[in-house]
């Protein structure tokens, strides 16, 4: 009877699971069928997305997926080369309507969620977290700051994230977003399932069609792309 009583459980949280959960992108790469690359060199490598030109400031590569009230992002993320000049940068365009189609700063109307290695620019420890608002493929600036900020527009890298020895292993990224908030969950990718980092944008993001991988002077390989509605 005990067991029985679990079976039904488990049957429960897992048509519960489901029911509050709908999968609106899972990719796992064996080409690039959907994919639109705007700038930088993209192919499938190995079973996974990568972008290889390090001398690059700008690729971006977008795939459709609607996006509206809360969505779960999820990836992993591989180094292959780039950064040794003390400057590279990566990101996430997220909620997109009108991707770009060629070379530009903006990714039509997005938000960016963008990490960068810059120390020359921004001093120690050079690694921080950014968001832009993109209002267009000429248009994009500094999103207005909420309590992700701390810096003025930036936010640091805690110091234990980036140690050299991560370059050797596949990172899990995985975060959330309310759209209609502009609040979320950034999951710590040293225990993903375990620990998240609130942040509050401080205002709604418009719903969007595509999602967006960014790189800057990097060169990285991407597998494992998930997305879901949580609500």
């Amino acid at each position: 009877m005990k067991g029985f009583k679990v079976v039904l459980l488990v049957l429960f949280l897992s048509t519960s699971l489901a029911a509050f959960s709908q999968q609106l992108a899972s990719e796992s790469f064996y080409g690039l069928s959907g994919w639109q690359a705007a700038s930088g060199d993209w192919k499938v490598i190995n079973g996974r997305l990568a972008q290889t030109d390090t001398k690059e400031t700008i690729s971006v590569i977008s795939f459709p997926v609607r996006q509206t009230g809360t969505v779960e992002y999820e990836f992993d993320l591989e180094y292959i080369g780039g950064g040794e000049d003390d400057y590279a940068g990566f990101g996430v365009h997220v909620a997109v309507t009108g991707p770009s189609k060629g070379r530009s700063w903006g990714n039509g109307k997005s938000l960016l969620a963008w990490a960068t290695w810059d120390p020359k620019a921004y001093g120690y420890p050079g690694a921080f977290a950014q968001v832009y608002k993109s209002k267009g493929s000429g248009d994009m600036t500094l999103y207005p700051s909420g309590d992700i900020m701390e810096d003025g527009d930036r936010y640091p890298v805690l110091e234990e994230y980036l140690k050299y020895e991560y370059l050797d292993y596949k990172v899990p990224i995985k975060f959330s977003v309310d759209l209609n908030t502009g609040k979320g969950k950034f999951y710590d990718p040293k225990a993903v399932d375990r620990y998240y980092y609130n942040f509050d944008l401080g205002m709604p993001i418009p719903a969007g069609s595509y999602f967006s991988f960014r790189m800057n002077s990097l060169a990285l390989s991407i597998d494992n792309f998930k997305a879901r509605k949580l609500d």
